[in-house]
């Protein structure tokens, strides 16, 4: 199930994220694109700042805006 409620808001990496060939950085800034909930997990899409995509999990970031509530 693919959840777009999360759209457009700010979140970082809370540390290294490793996906296949692309590494995203401790700290690097992106934006929420989707929650994709499958076999009972959670993963999120983000667009990074530096124009990479790809899916992390609720434990690898951390929302930046101040006034979303998530978890």
């Amino acid at each position: 199930m693919i959840d777009t409620s999360l759209l457009g808001v700010r979140c970082r990496a809370a540390q290294n994220i490793f996906r296949g060939q692309e590494t995203v950085r401790f700290s690097s800034e992106g934006t929420i694109q989707y929650e994709l909930e499958s076999l009972g997990h959670l993963l999120i899409n983000i667009r990074w700042d530096n124009g990479v995509c790809s899916l992390a999990s609720p434990d690898d970031i951390e929302i930046v805006d101040t006034d979303v509530v998530w978890q």
